[in-house]
């Protein structure tokens, strides 16, 4: 058992016409179909303990859920994610494989927000839409009409469904900053050394910022990345206060094309995947040599390292110790 046969089965527990019915209107789904009581609480923060990223909370015994209303598309990714919370705590099997993990708060939040995504987005909706490819700008503006999920959940959606390197980028037209950004690794040279991420910017005055409403474009454009530049082929879409970007390796867009190659550099350090800080994540970096496993790019601490985080000193003694193993600041040997 591991967290993506977690999300599975927490998936196939919900029955179609839910799940259906879910992408259409979700709290009539959640009220109507399967009889949980909803409500707004806009004094909830906006943040879990266990590094969950959704605005709610629920009382699963007694069927109640509340969350915080935020006006967009956030409303639903929180109702999906606490849905997530109530499906997996009527499944005995996650319950008990949670039960065994020692960070299983934060686990559960992966699960939940992972359970969340895959109910907004199916992974075959993205692909029906997609066909035979390529992948375009104008489909993530096409995903984000037809489904109920936010415009980042769409790019993870759509870059999936990418046959070789490239990314997704969504772009303040206002200031060029890339707000989201999803990357399709290359399958088998992994992540290059250049590749558009949040953070970085466009140039001012760039034409692209300028991309009217609904109008397309599909050209050669070098990217200033933080460890150099590189030439990229983009198809590019103008939004309402964003510019939506595909990058790709090669010139995807153009049938036949004898467009050159174009040599990249690509990082060679090992990529490690982890679940840390409420979500799974894979990072290029070497593991901690003692528990051989990755730092979290968030909270930057590998498992051993949040393991004797956790724990407390000895007032005697000054040994870790759990904490339930201490008793008046003293171990069973100092007391």
């Amino acid at each position: 058992m591991n967290v993506d046969a977690c999300v599975r089965l927490a998936v196939a527990a919900v029955p179609s016409d839910v799940r259906a019915g879910f992408i259409d209107d979700p709290l009539e789904t959640m009220t109507g179909r399967l009889g949980l009581t909803v409500r707004a609480a806009p004094q909830l923060a906006s943040a879990r303990a266990d590094g969950g990223f959704c605005d709610g909370m629920s009382f699963l015994d007694d069927g109640v859920i509340l969350y915080r209303p935020t006006g967009n598309r956030r409303e639903n990714f929180t109702l999906a994610h606490e849905l997530g919370h109530y499906i997996v705590n009527t499944l005995d099997r996650v319950v008990d494989w949670l039960a065994d993990n020692d960070d299983d708060g934060r686990v559960l939040e992966t699960i939940c927000d992972r359970f969340a995504r895959e109910l907004l987005l199916p992974t075959n909706v993205a692909a029906e839409l997609v066909g035979r490819g390529p992948v375009r700008a104008r489909h993530v503006l096409e995903l984000y009409s037809a489904t109920s999920a936010s415009h980042p959940v769409c790019m993870i959606a759509l870059a999936q469904q990418m046959r070789e390197l490239g990314a997704i980028a969504l772009i303040d037209r206002t200031t060029g900053e890339v707000t989201d950004a999803s990357v399709r690794p290359d399958p088998e040279l992994g992540w290059p050394k250049v590749i558009p991420w949040r953070g970085q910017r466009m140039p001012q005055g760039h034409h692209l910022l300028g991309l009217e409403e609904g109008t397309g474009r599909t050209e050669r454009l070098t990217w200033h990345g933080t460890w150099g530049d590189e030439d990229f082929f983009i198809d590019a879409v103008g939004a309402r206060n964003k510019i939506v970007c595909v990058f790709a390796a090669t010139d995807i867009w153009t049938p036949g094309s004898a467009a050159p190659l174009i040599s990249r550099d690509f990082d060679t350090r090992p990529h490690l995947r982890g679940t840390c800080c409420g979500r799974d994540f894979q990072v290029a970096g070497y593991p901690c040599p003692k528990c051989k496993k990755p730092f979290c790019p968030s909270c930057g601490l590998c498992p051993c390292q949040r393991s004797s985080a956790a724990d407390a000193l000895c007032d005697e003694c000054f040994r870790l110790f759990r904490p339930h193993l201490l008793e008046g600041g003293l171990c069973v040997e100092c007391r």
